[in-house]
């Protein structure tokens, strides 16, 4: 019952470079300037702690103690750097990956991608614990692959995972899938995949009810009403299952139409080795490879059916090119020359992630910069004001700097607005970013008031004729309420 990790040295260190390098030349940007826009601009994490248990992150809150509240950039990155690292190397280990031609495609395909470009863009505050929650994921399924009876400690790492992100389940399941359908072409015994498979779903049955129990017990200790629960995709089964399958035909890279050209190759490149290979395979093999093949974006489309709002790319998604790669990698170990023409195939699309990640974290540093000069503009006019007083007055800011006439898409970066999380032209979008803003950017004492009285003085007259900033008399005091009209 040993957990056979990888042990080759060689594999993890050429594993380790690869990986270290193209996630730093993917991503560094946003660790060493500040990028933070959206729901990042809260930078104590520990405020959101009522938000993550209603999330099912119910161990969301003690893991950002260890890690620290406050999220500084460099140290996000470098966490997110060690978690992604050991991720590939335990992937690398299920998808029987050793070569360093086939080490660097996996590399790739695990950092320079769109999913991590969005959920560093929108969510960088979290994203290590979303990547821990990989880690966790990817050992689960090494747990449930590599020991007799590893569907016991798969089902609790699974539910740590979990309880990080519940996104999570996805990337355990198709990264399982993933080995199986490895497994399954180096020729393993029947009863051997028979046994795996039956593993896997006792430990993702296993872990995801564990997972669901801790969140009622966690959600009834705190009062907090949880916001997960199953539901159907709009547009069915059929319209999830096509999710991913969009996502690599509209790709968010910046040779879009290079990309697509490319994985279509990859596609039917497989598709001939399949053929090639089924008699070598038999015919139930190669009909058990196919159904793999094709369950995969399904698999990869499960947070749809359990998460209100998913992520419009999941890091699951990237498994779709790692499942090429593994196709590719076994089904022609024969032809010395395949592994230097997919690094030559894939090289175009990282090098195209790459740089389209760099233009996302160069306009949100710029969207950064903008919120910056404009929340400053908007302070000095407050204090001008008569009867104002800093942290004392009530203040009421009527719409966001993403609402306003300043509001401007800045010329060259149109192509970027593909990707929600640089669709807005400045950090702070929503009126609960504006007051997270002020008291964590700015460190400015506002005393803003409550959601119901701004709704209220919405609806009062003396606010609805009041001119747009910067206009004279767009602060006024209204019934001893500082109010700032930007829409």
């Amino acid at each position: 019952m040993k957990l056979r990790f990888p042990s080759d040295t060689k594999q993890l260190k050429h594993t380790a470079l690869y990986t270290l390098v193209l996630f730093f030349c993917t991503h560094a940007f946003c660790f060493f300037n500040l990028t933070y826009s959206g729901a990042s601009v809260m930078l104590d994490v520990s405020r959101t702690r009522a938000a993550q248990i209603a999330a099912g992150q119910f161990l969301a809150p003690y893991y950002f103690r260890l890690r620290g509240t406050l999220s500084a950039p460099l140290w996000v990155g470098m966490l997110c750097a060690a978690y992604l690292t050991l991720t590939t190397a335990v992937s690398a280990r299920l998808l029987r990956l050793k070569k360093p031609a086939h080490l660097f495609v996996l590399c790739g395909t695990m950092t320079a991608n769109a999913a991590l470009t969005a959920l560093f863009a929108a969510s960088l505050h979290t994203a290590d614990a979303a990547l821990l929650a990989l880690l966790l994921g990817a050992l689960s399924a090494l747990c449930c692959l590599r020991m007799r009876f590893g569907f016991v400690p798969g089902a609790m790492l699974l539910c740590a995972a979990l309880a990080l992100d519940p996104s999570a389940l996805a990337f355990f399941a198709a990264l399982s899938l993933l080995a199986w359908l490895c497994d399954l072409l180096h020729d393993a015994g029947r009863k051997a995949l028979a046994l795996a498979a039956v593993r896997v779903i006792l430990c993702a049955l296993a872990g995801a009810a564990v997972w669901g129990l801790g969140c009622l017990l966690m959600a009834y200790r705190s009062g907090i009403a949880l916001s997960i629960a199953p539901r159907m995709p709009e547009g069915g089964i059929f319209a999830a299952y096509l999710a991913p399958i969009r996502a690599m035909t509209a790709p968010l890279t910046a040779y879009a139409k290079l990309s697509v050209v490319l994985r279509a190759l990859l596609a039917l490149a497989c598709a001939a080795a399949l053929v090639m290979n089924a008699r070598r395979l038999g015919a139930k093999r190669a009909a058990l490879a196919v159904l793999a093949v094709l369950l995969t974006p399904l698999v990869c489309a499960l947070p749809l059916f359990y998460q209100a709002q998913a992520a419009q790319i999941t890091c699951a998604y990237c498994l779709l090119d790692a499942l090429l790669l593994a196709l590719l990698a076994h089904l022609t170990d024969d032809r010395p020359r395949v592994p230097a023409a997919l690094c030559a195939v894939f090289f175009p699309l990282f090098l195209g992630s790459i740089v389209f990640s760099n233009q996302v974290y160069l306009k949100k540093n710029l969207e950064f910069e903008s919120t910056l000069s404009l929340t400053s503009r908007i302070i000095q006019r407050a204090e001008e004001t008569e009867g104002y007083h800093p942290g004392f007055t009530p203040v009421a800011i009527i719409g966001t700097p993403e609402e306003s006439a300043f509001s401007v898409a800045r010329k060259g970066f149109e192509h970027l607005a593909a990707l929600d999380a640089a669709k807005a032209n400045y950090a702070v979008t929503s009126e609960d970013q504006m007051i997270w803003y002020c008291w964590e950017v700015l460190g400015y004492p506002s005393n803003f008031v409550s959601s119901f009285e701004l709704s209220e003085l919405k609806e009062h007259d003396a606010v609805k004729s009041m001119p747009l900033f910067p206009a004279e008399g767009c602060c006024q005091m209204v019934d001893g309420v500082l109010v700032i009209r930007l829409n």
